[in-house]
């Protein structure tokens, strides 16, 4: 393990031995808090605040926080409660795809000021210019923030109004040095670049391709423009939803235009929530139908905002309404307005004390869009029984674990039932038990596969409808039909309370149809959130409540609970994610550690109701920290795990800046990368000799550590230079 390394100096600074300057805290004056506004003062001397009438800063006489001062003393944020300010900026660039580390130390002095455009008094420090600099010198195409938006880097960085040019050099700094220090909350900016540069957004093509998906998968495409709060105020939106839902109340964020609102949802975005947004849209079975188009359809961006626009406005009266929508389904554009029906009233308690009563607009469409025509019959159902639809009552956890009310129970007293903040268990709040389900499974790329399971009075069902993408290739299939008799589901295997095992044949088995797609098993995601498809979906597993009940419909409630007009939509696709090697290469070329832990499970291969494969984990911590791998390694796969890093990489760069102002924000340099062996292939021979126990090598950019992890602990098993040669020395072969 080598590497070109520069040490963590202050490159790009005049002196780097000096370390940057250091300020006081404007905001504390060094006493590391401040005397702040109670924020009962916002709702005034009131227990019952409507939110938007706010008070005249009076405080609440019965505040639990600062009883009835008005202000109270809290931790100085700017500066940490250091009291001083760091004047040093650094900008990170890591190649994801190489390792190359390359960053720029930003203190007074580095970067020449120049005129913000567009106002001709004002100075800023240009940053865009380092940014490309950085990227050329790792090689990298493309760039995006590892915690804000992509774009936001390119924002000023304003200078003082006092500043001018012509100021003392020694007035130029210490302005230059006020300006850096106001950035002390984001004083290590990390970037990560990619290779091959990504291509300039299109919203036109990109919202075709979009028409086409949905299509495919059997959904709407929603454009909306939502009103805020001036009259002329919008946010646009765009997302996915399942016909016959209603409006979502609220919703945050949003764009400017339609084109902005494009761009800034990417596709896994405009699915997210979608479970919620459906959870009581009607069910319906998805047909055979039209074979959708092979091409995307032609949209005309501006003739579709204008239209919207004009939806804004009521056509009769002028008056603005609450805005408007435009829905892609049966390959055509249905325009609407959103109208206002009714509030909604919800109260929320205050560490002040105080209730805040807020109300919600409750909208829905001006024009429904006649039903699509993939819609089929009605998917039965059944009320959900451990729930009440008007309430909070929820099957109480007594009944859960014994089967019947305890009567001693402190939280239903006998009855049964108690009040929970959590969705049902049984039913995730949609109040129905479906006999139903469509999966569709897609790699968003244009491969499509819907099947559909239903249970019968006299028999079982299970089709399936199959897109190709590429080969524009349709198919449509039974792959199996039962009349008459229950589904052949084997026992096999039984729960320690005795509740029998059964699993269902290959066309309930989410597992057959991976290899279609190219993928793992294990691979398989919710398309929202992302998170794990249920091990016994993949292998179609299910635990009866008792031995009389029948699988399908056991399996069928618990695969669509929740779920969305009873449709599972299930990603199918890697993770877009570098290799294991070229992670720790990132990683210790930014002067941080790595752990990567293994779990082997082969020891339950054969008993389906324990875990199955394997676990990883990949953490990574700044150095000099205790080694603590993760005893629980939980994603299926090393590419889940490099995902789940990469997603949080940027909070162990923050947790390597130092409390102390006076010490300085490290400066990686790291032109020629580490050289790694991989560890995948290598940890899964040390995990195999010890099945069952997460096994862990952690990287600290000097040595490999070889740990185990035990009931009372962690062990250390070996250090050696490389991994190969720590498994040597252990007697396994690292060749």
């Amino acid at each position: 393990m080598t590497g070109e390394v520069d040490r963590d100096a202050g490159t790009g600074s005049p002196d780097p031995d000096s370390g940057p300057p250091v300020l006081d805290c404007p905001a504390c004056d060094r006493l590391t808090f401040t005397l702040a506004a109670c924020p009962c003062t916002s709702g005034g001397d009131r227990m019952l605040v409507d939110v938007g009438q706010w008070g005249n800063g009076e405080a609440y006489r019965d505040c639990q926080l600062c009883q009835g001062v008005g202000t109270m003393p809290q931790p100085c944020h700017r500066c940490r409660q250091a009291g001083r300010l760091r004047a040093q900026l650094v900008l990170t660039m890591a190649n994801v795809d190489t390792g190359a580390v390359a960053s720029a130390n930003v203190v007074p002095g580095v970067v020449e000021p120049a005129r913000w455009p567009g106002d001709g008094g004002s100075w800023h420090l240009p940053l865009t210019s380092l940014l490309r600099e950085l990227a050329a010198a790792v090689g990298a195409g493309s760039w995006t923030e590892a915690r804000n938006p992509p774009g936001s880097p390119d924002g000023p960085l304003l200078l003082p109004s006092r500043w001018r040019p012509d100021l003392p050099p020694e007035t130029r700094a210490a302005l230059e040095a006020e300006a850096i220090a106001s950035h002390c909350h984001d004083a290590w900016q990390f970037f990560l670049g990619r290779t091959v540069a990504e291509s300039p957004p299109e919203p036109a093509r990109d919202l075709a391709r979009r028409c086409r998906l949905a299509d495919l998968l059997r959904l709407d495409l929603v454009l909306e423009a939502r009103r805020r709060h001036a009259a002329a105020d919008l946010t646009w939106h765009l997302r996915y939803e399942v016909p016959g839902g209603p409006v979502p109340t609220g919703g945050c964020g949003g764009a400017d235009d339609l084109a902005g609102a494009i761009v800034a949802t990417g596709d896994l975005d405009a699915f997210y929530d979608l479970q919620a947004r459906g959870r009581t849209a009607p069910a319906h079975h998805v047909t055979v139908g039209d074979r959708p188009p092979a091409d995307p359809p032609a949209v005309d961006l501006d003739q579709i905002e204008r239209r919207m626009l004009a939806d804004c406005t009521d056509l009769h009266t002028g008056a603005p309404t609450a805005g408007a929508q435009a829905i892609w389904r049966d390959g055509r554009w249905w325009h609407t307005s959103l109208r206002i029906t009714d509030t909604a009233e919800m109260f929320s308690e205050r560490d002040t004390g105080q209730i805040y009563r807020y109300e919600t607009s409750i909208l829905r469409r001006g024009w429904q869009p006649p039903a699509p025509s993939w819609q089929g019959s009605p998917v039965p159902y059944v009320d959900c029984p451990n729930c009440d639809p008007h309430s909070r009552l929820r099957r109480c956890d007594c009944v859960l674990f014994t089967g019947r009310a305890d009567p001693d129970c402190p939280k239903c007293s006998g009855a049964g039932r108690s009040p929970s903040a959590l969705p049902c268990d049984t039913c995730r709040d949609s109040h129905r038990l479906y006999w139903g389900l469509t999966v569709t499974l897609t790699d968003l790329a244009g491969r499509v596969v819907h099947l559909h399971w239903q249970v019968y009075r006299h028999g079982w069902r299970a089709d399936d409808l199959t897109w190709h993408g590429d080969e524009h290739a349709w198919r449509a299939g039974e792959q199996g039909w039962r009349a008459g008799g229950q589904l052949s589901a084997p026992h096999v295997a039984a729960q320690p309370g005795g509740k029998p095992v059964h699993q269902l044949p290959d066309p309930f088995r989410l597992a057959t149809w991976a290899g279609f797609f190219g993928v793992r098993p294990d691979d398989l995601t919710e398309l929202d959130g992302g998170g794990e498809v249920h091990h016994d979906l993949r292998k179609g597993i299910v635990t009866l409540p008792h031995p009389d009940a029948d699988p399908l419909t056991e399996y069928l409630h618990q695969a669509s609970r929740g779920q969305p007009g009873a449709r599972l939509f299930v990603l199918a696709r890697r993770p877009d994610v570098p290799s294991l090697a070229h992670l720790v290469r990132l990683v210790l070329g930014l002067r941080l550690t790595v752990t990567v832990t293994l779990v082997d499970h082969i020891d339950n291969a054969g008993d389906l109701r324990l875990v199955q494969g394997e676990g990883w984990d990949v953490d990574v911590e700044p150095p000099g920290l205790p080694v603590a791998p993760d005893t629980l390694p939980a994603r299926p796969t090393p590419e889940a795990a490099i995902a789940r890093c990469l997603e949080f990489l940027d909070l162990a760069v923050a947790r390597r800046v130092p409390d102390d102002p006076t010490q300085p924000i490290p400066v990686p340099q790291t032109p020629t990368p580490f050289v790694v062996d991989d560890p995948a292939p290598l940890i899964r021979r040390l995990a195999r000799h010890h099945a069952g126990q997460p096994v862990a090598v952690h990287y600290d950019g000097r040595a490999c550590r070889l740990l185990l992890c035990e009931r009372d602990g962690v062990r250390q098993l070996c250090t050696a230079p490389t991994l190969p040669a720590a498994l040597t020395a252990l007697g396994i072969d690292g060749s």
